[in-house]
């Protein structure tokens, strides 16, 4: 079974602002709390009792700040610019999406986007800035989710969402997001 997800990984602790950057994207945050384990915040990302209702969840592992995005839409957005530069630091975000075939990467530095890369059903469809030496023996024209969560590791962000800690859980209104 393949992956069906996107994650925005951050260098660094800012569990406490992802709040924040949410409100920063659009959202309105109905509620948040926190679970304990892998399995309930999976669980918790299925939320979505009406339209425009969405659940994200956040943890730190590692030294980075992950947020797990079910709707694949944060590690596009330049909200990523402001805080890369604010915070001095990468923010990664990438796709896999098994279904479509969609595979992707988003790296922001220090208030740039220096990285952006998106192959959908093995057709490149996005291919701006320098590759990353983290990327050299990827063929993005054949990607697959192990070489995604692989360049991540290589980068220091290492996807290990089932894990048992603190995960912190939003549930969110988006229906003030325009769309894209």
């Amino acid at each position: 079974m393949s992956l069906h997800t996107s994650v925005v990984s951050i260098e660094g602790d800012h569990l406490q602002e992802i709040a924040d950057v949410l409100r920063k994207s659009g959202y309105v945050i109905q509620e948040s709390f926190t679970v304990h384990s892998g399995d309930q915040a999976s669980l918790e990302l299925n939320w979505n009792p009406a339209r425009n209702r969405v659940a994200k969840v956040a943890y730190s592992s590692e030294g980075w700040t992950h947020i797990v995005d079910p709707e694949m839409v944060l590690m596009i957005d330049d909200v990523w610019l402001e805080f890369s530069g604010k915070w001095n630091n990468v923010i990664l975000g990438w796709i896999c999406e098994g279904a479509s075939g969609s595979y992707g990467l988003w790296v922001f530095q220090s208030g740039r986007k220096r990285r952006e890369v998106l192959a959908v059903d093995g057709v490149i469809a996005l291919d701006s800035g320098e590759p990353l030496d983290e990327e050299s023996d990827v063929n993005w024209s054949e990607v697959f989710e192990d070489d995604v969560l692989l360049i991540a590791e290589r980068l220091g962000a290492q996807y290990d969402f089932l894990a048992d800690r603190t995960y912190l859980v939003y549930r969110l209104d988006e229906s003030g997001i325009a769309p894209s």
